[in-house]
């Protein structure tokens, strides 16, 4: 799930938080992570503009020359961090809502504002300069009232504040400075295998002069193109590429280099109209897997009418294929405000299918609506397997309905959606407050409640309180939750714990969070386990399920109709690896109890995805205890803790 991406294209997101409209550039990747439609929207403030107020810095600054092109990157860098301290102004409903920059972001050349009420958001130029000049119009009104001087920023003062990329002459509006144009830098194997394509922003620029002369400086700057570049393209204008170099120049290049300018809204156009065409398309009929043999056709999208017989409720691994469909989250835009629409090649290796981080979501989510299948609906579990890479074994879940089945059912929250997550950094948009309002303006009675907090990537916001307090909003009529990757503690497995009609629960790779009291226990997820009788599904990935959960279900009243466990928290020591946490006697009766009702278990999966205890099975069956480290684990292992390292399993 850790992704690296590198920058290509900038798009800007609306997202909502606590009420304030924050707009957020996001620098999107060819390997990036698409539509919102609000079911009910909350009373929000609006951004509005400050008018003909401008600050005096401002017009100060217009009789000083536009900083040139050419500046060197400390020199920006250090100009755009010289607005941290600065106090801005922002209109949110009609009220002046004031602030402080507190924190510059080189990377995406965002700045950080905290409210005065401890709100924040994040800043472009465009927006901090509309700040900026609110605020001081504000200020010297404020100063006439009160019959107080105001200090004048000079213009050599007001030079100092400018940012490097500014490049605002005296004759033109702030409207007219638009970066129109954006220049790219992009690497490909010379082998032509097209096996991974990284992109850069190296910059975006208000002229194509300006865009063409950082192109030309970038080709110079750039080692695949040196003694050779300058006088080949010389006169000419971008495209620049390394492949046009002599044949003795590029025979040990094992990378081909790109660089080109990018007309912005000519790109913008294009995406808005593939995306229109992309909600529209249908969902496959017949589709050819990526690794099966034939093609079949997708099951048939029906909700049985009455209760499947034994013999129709198929549990279990099977071998049929299963359906890439790379547009499911465009045509099936997310309900939960906060979310923005793009094309699904916007995202992570959308051409590798299986491989794409598309599938990976769409994987989720086909999983949340296997387990809602079987709860509510009375389906069976089927799930298949196949190897991503040279490692790591993937699951496919095939759920009888899915995301294109509910993509409108009220009763479904559907926070597992590819619109919510930035394609640049791989955080969810998710917020507390657009969760509660998603539940509480849902129009009926929440019964599916399906989260991905993306833990795995920094910068997500969403906290283990905003989602206990989201499920205190619908825990009377709470079916089915599926939480991955979010933020766990002890107020969040209370919150689980009050859902007395819960059927299904997912819980995988959720980050332990809190101290003392507030920090999530063994214990604490074993209470959820009792009081829930009708538990069905539990599908549990987390280093939490240990002695008191299998103490819990060694008890035949608790959770009596479970038919899926899905187990995988294995323990390593410095002697053994994949032990089972807790008493395995305790396990093996837990287990045996359950025989007749358990129709899907799987205890720590190995790296072929098999269950280390068969219930039932020969002693071969049974390995529970693990196995011994070899010596150069153990060596391996040492090393890991000396430098500080720690088990991940210890931390979800």
């Amino acid at each position: 799930r850790l992704i690296n991406i590198n920058n290509s294209n900038k798009n800007k997101d609306v997202t909502k938080k606590n009420n304030k409209t924050t707009v957020r550039v996001n620098l999107v990747s060819p390997r990036s992570f698409i539509g919102r439609c609000s079911q009910a929207e909350p009373m929000k403030r609006t951004t509005s503009n400050s008018g003909n107020k401008t600050r005096k810095a401002a017009k100060a600054a217009q009789s000083v020359k536009a900083k040139k092109p050419g500046a060197t990157p400390s020199t920006e860098l250090q100009n755009d961090k010289s607005y941290i301290g600065r106090r801005v102004s922002k209109k949110f409903d009609g009220a002046i809502y004031s602030g402080t920059v507190t924190k510059f972001i080189p990377r995406h050349r965002l700045w950080a504002i905290k409210y005065d009420d401890s709100d924040g958001e994040e800043m472009d130029w465009n927006d901090l300069s509309n700040a900026m000049d609110l605020h001081d119009g504000k200020s010297n009104n404020e100063a006439k009232k009160k019959k107080k001087s105001v200090t004048k920023v000079t213009p050599a003062q007001d030079e100092k504040l400018k940012p490097a990329r500014a490049l605002k002459p005296s004759t033109s509006s702030a409207t007219d400075f638009a970066l129109k144009f954006r220049v790219i830098r992009r690497i490909y194997p010379s082998d032509g295998s097209e096996s991974y394509s990284n992109e850069h922003i190296v910059g975006e620029y208000a002229t194509q002069e300006q865009a063409n002369e950082a192109a030309w400086n970038e080709m110079n700057n750039t080692c695949q193109f040196e003694d050779w570049g300058k006088d080949q393209f010389a006169g000419r204008a971008p495209p620049y590429s390394s492949a046009d170099a002599p044949c003795e120049m590029t025979a040990d290049d094992h990378e081909f280099v790109d660089i080109h300018v990018v007309d912005i809204s000519k790109e913008k156009a294009g995406k808005k109209r593939q995306l229109k065409v992309t909600k529209s398309s249908k969902p496959p009929a017949k589709i050819k897997s990526s690794v099966g043999k034939k093609e079949i056709d997708s099951p048939k999208l029906l909700t049985p009418t009455k209760a499947l017989g034994p013999t129709q409720r198929k549990f279990g691994k099977t071998d049929q294929d299963f359906v890439v469909d790379l547009n499911l989250f465009a045509r099936n835009p997310c309900r939960i405000i906060g979310g923005t629409s793009r094309h699904p090649s916007e995202y992570p290796n959308y051409h590798k299918a299986v491989g794409s981080f598309g599938f990976l979501i769409q994987r989720l989510s086909d999983r949340n609506y296997a387990m809602r299948a079987l709860c509510l609906d009375g389906y069976g579990a089927r799930y298949n397997t196949y190897k991503k890479g040279s490692k790591y074994i993937s699951v496919v879940w095939y759920p009888p309905t899915n995301l294109n089945d509910h993509a409108k059912d009220k009763t479904i929250v559907d926070g597992c959606h590819l619109d919510l997550i930035d394609p640049d950094d791989g955080r969810t948009y998710l917020t507390g407050f657009n969760l509660e309002s998603a539940i509480v303006n849902a129009g009926e009675p929440v019964k599916c409640l399906f989260l991905n907090g993306a833990e795995s990537n920094p910068g997500s916001a969403i906290s283990a309180n905003d989602i206990a307090r989201a499920i205190s909003k619908c825990n009377d009529s709470l079916q089915c939750v599926s939480l991955t990757e979010c933020k766990l503690n002890a107020a969040l497995t209370d919150a689980l714990s009050s859902c007395s009609n819960l059927r299904g629960m997912i819980v995988e790779n959720c980050q332990i969070w809190g101290r003392g009291s507030d920090r999530p226990t063994d214990a604490l997820l074993s209470d959820v386990l009792r009081s829930c009788p009708d538990l069905r599904w539990c599908y549990v990935k987390s280093s939490l399920f240990g002695t008191e959960c299998w103490n819990a279900l060694a008890a035949e009243d608790v959770c009596p109709g479970l038919e899926v466990l899905w187990v995988d928290a294995p323990m390593h020591t410095e002697e053994r690896v994949n032990t089972a946490r807790g008493d395995h006697d305790t396990i093996r009766s837990a287990l045996k109890v359950r025989a007749n009702t358990l129709k899907l278990c799987m205890i720590n999966p190995d790296d072929k995805n098999k269950s280390r205890h068969m219930i039932g099975g020969v002693k071969k069956t049974d390995r529970l205890n693990g196995r011994a480290r070899t010596e150069e684990e153990k060596h391996a292992r040492r090393m890991i803790q000396n430098s500080g390292g720690g088990s991940y399993l210890n931390t979800v």
